[in-house]
């Protein structure tokens, strides 16, 4: 294990220097070719219940959330900066059933709207909530809890997105848009320091490279802290972490007919890994051990200290670019958008959580992507819109996983690769029968081809260099996911719609440490909803309410088991089918023209009709769904004499109680977590100062535990309280 560490350390380290390098190249290229700019504000911003303009559906230009006949909810800039959002999590406790969360492995996540996601870190477990960053699909869970920085939107859209986004959105779909160049100078630099050693600094500039030709924006953001936890060993601090990003961008703008953006982003982490609390073997048979605050597992004393026998290390680094061009031309608009993604994961984590090497776990994982896609919107009348487009996406990754059971009394090694290829060909349409009645209509057809080979555990030397390999596998896939719409505008300001929709996630290999079996197959689902989206009270109150019922066939399931000789197993099969409905609320009032609250509400009724080798498998609660989450905000503003500002904003945001494992064995109680924050701007805008809080009630919960598979339990907890002060200047 010891030549397995410094190999993995050295490469990630040889990876991080040649980033850092790059950074400091691009710094000082943007800063002696370029003037400070102006950021270019999202239309998703919204003020009051001003129209929040989203481009959800693809169409020659952006919509307004309120006409939009999907269930969906959107952020701009500011708010996102309002509710201290630092990365998609924080994002997933803004909307009514989304649960954004991190998996047992830092930068891994495992999302899930509407009862669909994954939960896990095998990086073949396709993902069941799409993430698209710029237009660009992510092809893995790995590296997507990045730091959210100068963003100009997220968008958040529920319910299966098959016909406009394709496979792997069968929950929904997470579209971040980054903030654009433009040719206005501006200055943005943040400075702030907080609680536990946490230290962060950006910097944003942004204006004219050659006239209003040629625009050019740098942003970058340092971030680092000691952890959050303690190291009862050695009683010192655990859980680092430092982070930097880098994202140039240049717009070109030729004609008012045609402009090409280029969008580049290096991020890179390293530091400790996640956190695991290692818990005795299960001794209370025949019934769910209730987590953190049973007796004898975990108590508050203990909650946040780790014994980890070593201490291991975490790096990610991720390049990511994209050229966007879009231009106006035969009555519409066509968008070409190609985007590349290269992800490094490096890791060693003391697993279990105990005081010996009872799991010690190394894995290295490397994914790159290329993808394109070219569309046509146009609106030739105002009874008739549609987008027409072709896609196509290849990735390929190289898994590596080794592990030391038993305080090294067992050794093994993994390693497998999977090359996959996609094209896709979709059409969407509305025809407006009447000013009120309008008929949407569309589909999408798919071909993907996936191609792995493996070598189980105990088949490759600890080193990764000789490995012994099975037959390369391949399986083919297509699939046409139709979708047909009704909606109608009942006044100006109130949409009637329903839906109905298929959506698949792709089928494929289990690739975590097993013998290579033949592939499961796509997960399908046929959703229908119903919704109502009402500006009412003179424009003071906005109510948003959808019930949804989805039929899944064919669920894919990691099915967890345990081996003397290789510790856990996972592999993945179509255990299942299942029926999961619901109902969501979103509210926004305005109570006087400095006081607006705002609140969400969802209920998820996931049950499953069928479950391979599972008797009573109604009885049985999805993985990590709760089924009621609500939260509650307010936001007061208020100018003082001389034109300073202050606004003020606190928010709760509860999730129900749920279970980690299949099984229902581990489950996570419910809690509350309360956010706060006051900021202060001098009259002339150009500073300002924020004072802020988390977890303001130091709730004690951890978004990830696991039985492992029977051999003993674990968590991963979260952040506990945290508090800082930030200070702005803006010219």
């Amino acid at each position: 294990m010891g030549r397995n560490l410094a190999l993995l350390r050295e490469e990630a380290l040889s990876r991080k220097s040649q980033l850092m390098v790059a950074s400091g190249l691009m710094v000082v290229a943007l800063a002696v070719g370029g003037t400070p700019a102006e950021a270019q504000e999202s239309g998703a911003t919204s003020v009051g219940l001003d129209d929040i303009v989203v481009v959800a559906r693809k169409r020659a230009a952006g919509e307004a959330l309120q006409e939009t006949p999907i269930a969906a909810t959107a952020f701009g800039a500011q708010q996102l900066e309002e509710a201290l959002v630092e990365d998609l999590t924080d994002v997933g406790r803004l909307a009514p059933s989304v649960s954004l969360q991190p998996s047992s492995q830092r930068g891994v996540q495992n999302f899930s709207i509407r009862g669909m996601g994954v939960s896990g870190s095998t990086p073949s477990d396709e993902p069941a909530v799409g993430i698209f960053q710029d237009g660009v699909y992510w092809g893995t869970n790995y590296g997507a809890l990045n730091d959210l920085f100068d963003v100009e939107s997220v968008e958040i859209l529920r319910g299966p997105q098959g016909t406009l986004f394709g496979r792997n959105v069968t929950g929904g779909a997470v579209s971040v848009r980054s903030a654009r160049p433009s040719a206005t100078p501006r200055f943005v630099g943040t400075v702030g320091v907080g609680n536990y050693g946490l230290i962060e600094a950006s910097g944003v500039v942004n204006g004219p490279l050659v006239g209003e030709t040629l625009s050019g924006r740098l942003a970058v953001q340092s971030r680092t802290f000691d952890g959050y936890f303690t190291d009862t060993n050695t009683n010192s601090d655990y859980g680092a972490s430092d982070s930097l990003i880098v994202r140039p961008s240049l717009r070109f703008e030729p004609t008012a007919e045609l402009d090409i953006t280029l969008l580049a982003e290096w991020y890179s982490e390293d530091g400790d890994p996640t956190v695991a609390r290692g818990i005795a073997p299960n001794t209370v048979p025949g019934g769910p051990i209730t987590l953190p605050e049973t007796e004898g597992y975990v108590t508050p004393a203990d909650y946040w200290s780790v014994s980890p026998d070593d201490r291991g290390y975490n790096d990610v680094d991720v390049f990511h670019g994209v050229i966007e061009a879009n231009w106006n031309l035969f009555g519409g608009v066509l968008t070409s958008v190609t985007g590349f993604r290269d992800v490094s994961t490096r890791v060693r984590t003391d697993y279990d959580g105990t005081p010996s090497q009872g799991f010690l776990q190394v894995i290295a994982q490397d994914q790159d992507q290329f993808s394109t896609e070219l569309r046509f919107a146009a609106e030739p009348s105002t009874f008739f819109n549609y987008t027409l487009g072709a896609y196509y996406f290849e990735q390929s990754f190289d898994f590596r996983e080794a592990r030391t059971l038993n305080n090294s009394s067992i050794n093994l090694a993994t390693r497998g690769f999977l090359d996959n290829d996609s094209f896709a060909v979709f059409a969407d349409a509305d025809f407006n029968f009447t000013e009120q009645l309008t008929l949407s209509v569309g589909a999408r057809y798919t071909d993907e081809t996936k191609t792995a080979r493996n070598a189980p555990f105990g088949s490759c030397s600890m080193d990764f260099m000789t490995c012994t390999f099975g037959a390369s596998l391949s399986t083919s896939d297509e699939n046409v996911s139709p979708r047909v719409g009704l909606s109608y505008q009942l006044t100006e300001n109130q949409l009637l719609y329903a839906s109905a929709t298929q959506g698949f996630r792709s089928g494929g290999f289990s690739l975590r440490g097993t013998v290579l079996i033949e592939p499961y197959d796509a997960e399908e689902v046929t959703a229908y909803e119903i919704g109502y989206k009402g500006d009412i009270l003179d424009d003071r109150l906005r109510l948003n309410v959808a019930v949804y019922q989805n039929q899944y066939e064919d669920l894919q399931r990691t099915v967890l088991g345990v081996s003397p000789t290789q510790g856990v197993i996972q592999s993945v099969f179509n255990a299942a089918d299942a029926t999961i409905e619901g109902v969501e609320i979103e509210t926004t009032a305005i109570l006087t023209d400095n006081f607006q609250i705002n609140a969400a509400y969802s209920y998820t009724d996931a049950q499953y009709e069928s479950f391979a080798g599972v008797a009573n498998p109604g009885a049985r609660r999805f993985v990590r769904i709760p089924e009621q989450i609500w939260s509650l905000g307010a936001r007061y503003e208020h100018v003082l004499p001389g034109g300073s500002l202050i606004v003020a904003r606190a928010s709760a945001n509860h999730t129900g109680d749920y279970f980690y494992d299949d099984p229902n064995l581990l489950r996570q109680d419910d809690y509350t977590l309360i956010d706060a924050s006051i900021s202060y701007s001098l009259a002339n805008d150009h500073w300002t100062f924020t004072l802020w809080g988390k977890n303001l009630t130091e709730e004690e919960y951890a978004p990830w535990g696991s039985t492992l598979g029977g051999l003993g339990q674990n968590l991963f907890p979260a952040a506990p309280m945290t508090f800082g002060v930030r200070i702005q200047a803006d010219y």
